[in-house]
């Protein structure tokens, strides 16, 4: 089962954040606000997940954490206004603040279903239908673009990096994505 993190560097706003996933249906296993909690949490709950995530922690600059703490979890950092430009050089999803809920929630599943979705129903959904794999993709990385605030070629490398990550083809992750 994946587990979900919040790390913020505000008490407050991790308690807020949470409480938004909670209401969805979503467990949080742990709330962090230093970069050294995240890492001992994620040490220990080596079988993956999310954390959401300020781009800075009291002990550290929170883009350090993907690269530190590797592939198992993703990351979805929540970027003021002021450090959009930043979000190109991340290459991790992202949501500006203030956060739209819904946004939030949806990126969130979107990565758990990513990684624990059985690919059996998405291929019985793209045996029974004419979907056009390419337009499926297509409409993937726009939803990416224009949500998570990732370049296009970002974009195509998260839906083909997390193809490779879970076995599937890239048009079963944009289903996923797409949520189809």
């Amino acid at each position: 089962m994946s587990s979900i993190v919040v790390a913020n560097s505000n008490p407050d706003h991790a308690k807020r954040i949470t409480a938004v996933l909670r209401s969805s249906g979503l467990y949080v296993g742990v709330v962090c606000t230093t970069g050294a909690q995240v890492m001992n949490f994620t040490s220990k709950h080596y079988h993956g997940g999310v954390v959401v995530c300020s781009v800075k922690l009291r002990d550290m600059a929170a883009v350090n954490l993907p690269r530190m703490i590797g592939s198992s979890y993703d990351f979805l950092f929540l970027v003021s206004s002021q450090l959009h430009s930043m979000c190109d050089s991340l290459e991790q999803a992202t949501l500006m603040l203030p956060i739209n809920r819904m946004n939030l929630i949806a990126t969130v599943n979107m990565f758990l279903n990513l990684a624990d979705y059985t690919s059996l129903s998405i291929k019985k959904k793209l045996s029974a239908s004419n979907y056009d794999e390419q337009q499926l993709i297509k409409k993937a990385k726009a939803l990416l673009m224009s949500r998570n605030h990732l370049t296009e070629p970002q974009a195509h490398r998260f839906i083909q990096k997390k193809s490779m990550d879970t076995g599937k083809k890239m048009v079963e992750s944009a289903m996923i994505i797409l949520d189809y």
